[in-house]
């Protein structure tokens, strides 16, 4: 009896440390296997954001390589506000005191997704959220601001290809400031108009903005003299700096000069 009690507690021992040495195996295998999908799960982020990064970069305008032009206004109440005057913006959004956004991005931060109105307005102390438009010491703001006694509402109308189109502008009510230029050849005007103009159902439809019809002419006159050219505003456009004095332009007066350096 005692060598056969012996025995089975051998092999009891045996079977216990067997089953401790699966655990343990199983104890180091569970540890690797997580470390291998960490890092499985890392490389594939890493290649998403990389290919996401390279899609990004790609869309239009690319940085460096597009120059698109885009005709602008401010309507208030039915009248255009002066131009913006020339400014010029390190990321390559900007005017040349001539009615027309241009394009051409420097870097990210203003191509693809980025190249939005509100970075255009932001560079040219324009103020614009969904209620309240500001150019220098003067606001307009829903609720408190009226058009010829009529309650009045802030719309950005869109036209695609806008000095050629004769179709009806795309109204905009919110998210003034991510608007995306999309194309060349855009027009918008910021419009602060009576409540049923706003909504597309006035007597008076919003205007294409004064500088559509000379579009082409002046983003010509652009791209065609990179070093010190003059550029043309709109015949009987003004042009003011925020809160400042107005001038306006005879026909064919040339109002502002593009910098030495290029810079269309």
């Amino acid at each position: 009896m005692g060598k056969a009690s012996s025995s089975k507690k051998i092999a009891r021992a045996a079977r216990a440390g067997g089953r401790a040495s699966g655990v343990r195996q199983r104890n180091l295998l569970f540890p690797g296997a997580i470390a291998a999908i960490i890092i499985a799960g890392s490389a594939l982020v890493g290649f998403a954001w990389s290919d996401h990064r390279d899609q990004a970069s790609s869309v239009p305008p690319v940085a460096n390589k597009d120059h698109w032009h885009a005709a602008y206004g401010i309507d208030i109440c039915g009248e255009f506000q002066p131009v913006i005057p020339e400014f010029e913006n390190p990321d390559g959004i900007h005017t040349h005191g001539d009615g027309v956004i241009h394009i051409h991005p420097f870097s990210a931060a203003a191509a693809g997704e980025n190249a939005r109105l509100g970075k255009f307005l932001d560079s040219a102390g324009v103020t614009l959220t969904d209620s309240e438009l500001t150019i220098g010491d003067k606001t307009w703001k829903e609720g408190d601001d009226k058009c010829d006694g009529k309650e009045a509402e802030l719309v950005v109308a869109r036209w695609e290809n806008v000095q050629t189109t004769d179709k009806e502008p795309a109204l905009l009510h919110s998210d003034f400031g991510d608007t995306r230029f999309r194309e060349d050849g855009e027009g918008f005007t910021i419009a602060f108009v009576p409540t049923d103009e706003a909504n597309g159902k006035g007597d008076t439809d919003i205007p294409k903005p004064e500088s559509a019809s000379q579009l082409a002419e002046l983003g010509s006159a652009d791209a065609s003299n990179p070093s010190g050219a003059s550029t043309t505003a709109p015949e009987g456009s003004t042009t003011t700096a925020p809160g400042g004095a107005t001038t306006t332009a005879p026909e064919g007066d040339t109002t502002t000069t593009a910098p030495a350096s290029g810079d269309g």
